[in-house]
This record gives C-alpha cells, structure tokens and sequence, in this order.
C-alpha cells in the first residue's frame, strides 16, 4: 500500500510518499494551493504513485482540543480528499512532528514536515 502524507496549511501543502514495493518514503514537493490547482496536483500524485491512503496531520492544542487549524483541516479532508478524490484518510496527531523541524521564513519545509508526519503513521500502524 502506497501512503500520500499532507501537512496541510492555508496557503501550503507539503508532500510526502511512502512506497511499500521498495519500502522508501521521501519528500516529495511544497505544494503553493494560490497559484497550483491543488485537486489536479493531488490526483497526479494519488496516479503516479498509485497511493491507496492519505496521511494528513492534524493540528491538535497541545490542551488536546480542536484549533482553528483542526477546523480547516477538516475541511480539507472533507471537500477535498473525501468528496472529490474519494480516497481513504486517516489524521495523524501532529503535535510532536512539528516541533521536530525547524521552520525558516525564508525556505518552506513543509515536505519535510509531512515526511515527520508520515514517519509517525508508519510507525503506529
């Protein structure tokens, strides 16, 4: 089983893959959702990687209560992947990943973050 991991932002997505046959997960790209078709991005990837589940993070206080975040999240989860792309979703706690990268204004590491988050789902399954 092929594994698609977001972290899901307003404005970014970073992306990550885990491919069972040769057991690699990378990084794969930062995703800008205001200048890129964000379903046609994600359906080449879901197609080019033949992913059968989508990891997402979920933004969770660190009180174990919903953000705002958690609601946005949501709905991405939602509309996009549950509705139009119609693939299997699970939301992994991102609480501890986040802190595990160190974000920069100058270079988006949102890949890397969705890599953390794959590395937790992988752990736990």
């Amino acid at each position: 089983m092929n594994i698609l991991s977001i972290d899901y932002g307003e404005r970014y997505l970073g992306l990550a893959v885990y491919v069972s046959k040769s057991n690699t997960k990378f990084a794969l790209k930062v995703v800008d959702s205001k200048n890129n078709d964000l379903i046609e991005i994600l359906k080449t990837v879901i197609n080019e990687y033949k992913i059968s589940k989508v990891a997402v993070g979920y933004p969770i206080g660190l009180n174990n209560n919903p953000t705002r975040m958690s609601a946005l999240t949501d709905e991405f989860i939602e509309n996009i992947l549950l509705n139009k792309l119609e693939i299997e979703v699970t939301r992994i706690d991102e609480r501890m990943t986040s802190s595990v990268v160190t974000k920069s204004n100058k270079v988006r590491v949102d890949d890397i973050s969705a890599l953390e988050i794959l590395e937790t789902y992988l752990a736990n399954v």
